[in-house]
């Protein structure tokens, strides 16, 4: 297996460039605000790391990203499920 070709990105611009966001609620809210391409996504995607040693804290992350981080930018659930062409 060869090695990959090396980019001159630092990890940091990596996850800038391709919209990733990481660390605390307040600071990815705050991220999400600036961000100019969330507005025109479709569907953004979000994560969480589940190799977090502590069992409550993989619970929580979910939460945390619902309560907090999604809804920083103005986008609200949909109060109804849409039908793709049914």
């Amino acid at each position: 297996m060869s090695e990959p070709p090396e980019t001159g990105l630092d990890a940091q611009e990596a996850l800038r460039r391709f919209h990733s966001f990481h660390g605390a609620p307040e600071g990815i809210a705050a991220a999400l605000r600036r961000d100019r391409v969330l507005p025109v996504a479709i569907g953004p995607i979000t994560q969480f790391d589940p190799a977090v040693p502590d069992h409550d804290a993989a619970i929580r992350a979910p939460e945390l990203i619902a309560a907090d981080a999604a809804p920083a930018p103005g986008r609200q659930p949909a109060t109804e499920p849409e039908h793709a062409g049914v």
